[in-house]
């Protein structure tokens, strides 16, 4: 099952159009967390569950999710987590595809990331995007395969370590202009950042042994 949640914030649109390609496949559940129904609601797109505090969501979007009888869980504003966090909990290890901001506030932009990271080091598969950057988290023997035929433009991919207290080993990657084979990466240096796609290659692959990375895939400026 894969669980697509939709948090509030500065979504660029292009995010629509990667949500309506998602939700359309079997076993996807759409679910939005209080704002980010907004996106939904101006693009005619009914997820399948809404929760949050309902703090940030306009009044519009939320009379479309009641006159499409969307199933809603309301929480108070006072609480010990985030709608996103709230929301990923019922993916139960199961595939996340979290919509999100990936520019904007640094403390939700951080926060959403960590909530990824740790999400993949417990064993589940995710990935973040807002629609033109993609961020997929790798942590102990692991790897990640990217197509880039969904970008608009041509990218920019930055493996950036996660944790000061370990280094990323066995880093290899394929189909990248400054290739790495088995190296050794530590949080602090831009070093891996700010690479790119060799010539005509339609997809990327970054693997590692051990340690945490997050390999991040933006159309360049």
């Amino acid at each position: 099952m894969r669980y697509i949640v939709v948090t509030g914030g500065p979504l660029p649109e292009e995010a629509a159009e990667y949500i309506k390609r998602m939700s359309a496949e079997e076993d996807s559940v759409t679910i939005a967390c209080d704002s980010g129904a907004d996106i939904l609601a101006r693009h005619d797109i009914v997820p399948d569950m809404l929760v949050g505090d309902m703090d940030s969501i306009s009044d519009e979007a939320l009379g479309f999710m009641e006159s499409h009888g969307v199933f809603t869980e309301r929480y108070p504003v006072e609480k010990d987590w985030t709608d996103t966090e709230i929301a990923m909990g019922k993916a139960d290890g199961d595939e996340i595809v979290l919509i999100c901001p990936v520019a904007g506030r640094i403390d939700h932009v951080t926060a959403n990331l960590q909530l990824a990271m740790k999400y993949r080091k417990d064993g589940g598969k995710i990935t973040v995007t807002d629609g033109k950057t993609l961020c997929c988290p790798l942590s102990g023997e692991d790897s990640v395969d990217v197509s880039l035929t969904g970008f608009d433009k041509p990218v920019e991919v930055s493996l950036i370590p996660w944790n000061f207290d370990s280094e990323v080993t066995g880093v290899t990657t394929k189909g990248l202009y400054y290739p790495l084979e088995n190296a050794s990466l530590t949080a602090g240096t831009s070093f891996s950042f700010s690479n790119c796609p060799v010539d005509g290659a339609d997809r990327i692959g970054v693997s590692i042994k051990s340690g945490m990375l997050l390999v991040t895939v933006t159309e360049a400026v």
